[in-house]
C-alpha cells in the first residue's frame, strides 16, 4: 500500500523528483515468505545476522538498477570504477551498486559463512520458516494477552507483526523485567524507544517448550 501511494505521489513528477521508498527490512528478512519485488521499494536494506542467522555486521543492500546512480558512495570504494577515476583525476562515473561497497580490508570470512545462512534458508523453505516463527509468536502473544499484570503491546494479528513480541509488565520497569527475567534463563531486551518495553522473539532455533518457559517467567513477575 505505502508503495502505491508513493507511485502516486511521483506519477505526475520529473525522474530528479521523484520521492524514493526505501525499506528498513531487518526485522522481516529472513521470516516472512516474500520478494522485495513484491515490496515495490527503490532500495532495501537489511542486516543477516538477525532472523537469517548469519555472522554479526553482515548485511545486505538491494536496489532499482535506475536508482543506484541517485546516491553517492559516504566512504570511497577500491573498485575498478572509483579507482580508475582517481588515477586519472577524473570525476567517478554514476553510481552503482558495486561503488556502495566502501573500500578497505573487508571481512570475507564473514561473507563467506553468510552463504551458509543463505543456503540453510533456502533448504528449509521460506514458507515453512514463516509459519514457524509466526505459529511461535502467536503462542506467545496468546499466553501474554491472558495474563491480567501484562499489556500486549505487538499486534495479535499475523498480517501486522512477525517475529518480535513487546509488552509492558504492570509496576516493573522494562530494564528490572529484563534483568529478571534473564534470573529465569530467559533472554529478552528492552526497546531502545522514549517508550520502552519488554521484548522477545521466538525464533527458528526455539520449541514450543521454550515459550511456554518465557511464559511462566513473565507470569513470576506478577
Amino acid at each position: 500500500e505505502i508503495a502505491d501511494v508513493v507511485a502516486r505521489a511521483n506519477a505526475n513528477r520529473p525522474a530528479a523528483e521523484h520521492a524514493l521508498l526505501c525499506v528498513d527490512g531487518v526485522h522481516g528478512f529472513g521470516v516472512d515468505d516474500v520478494t522485495v519485488g513484491d515490496l515495490g521499494c527503490d532500495f532495501f536494506v537489511a542486516g543477516c545476522h538477525k532472523w537469517m542467522l548469519g555472522p554479526r555486521g553482515t548485511g545486505i543492500i538491494w536496489g532499482k538498477t535506475e536508482r543506484w546512480p541517485l546516491l553517492r558512495p559516504t566512504i570511497p570504494h577500491f573498485g575498478s570504477e572509483g579507482f580508475s577515476a582517481w588515477l586519472k583525476d577524473q570525476p567517478p562515473p554514476p553510481t552503482n551498486a558495486n561503488m556502495m561497497t566502501p573500500g578497505g580490508f573487508h571481512s570475507f570470512e564473514h561473507r563467506w559463512a553468510l552463504r551458509e545462512a543463505f543456503v540453510f534458508h533456502q533448504e528449509v523453505g521460506k514458507t515453512k520458516i514463516m509459519a514457524r516463527i509466526h505459529d511461535l509468536n502467536r503462542k506467545c502473544k496468546d499466553g501474554l494477552a491472558m495474563m491480567r499484570h501484562v499489556t500486549l503491546h505487538t499486534p495479535r494479528a499475523a498480517e501486522l507483526s512477525a517475529g518480535i513480541t513487546t509488552f509492558e509488565v504492570a509496576g516493573v520497569e522494562p530494564a528490572a523485567a529484563v534483568k529478571r527475567l534473564y534470573e529465569h534463563r530467559v533472554i529478552a531486551t528492552q526497546t531502545p524507544y522514549r517508550e520502552s518495553y519488554v521484548r522477545v522473539a521466538p525464533g527458528l532455533y526455539n520449541s514450543e517448550e521454550d515459550v511456554e518457559e518465557v511464559l511462566r517467567a513473565v507470569r513470576a513477575l506478577a
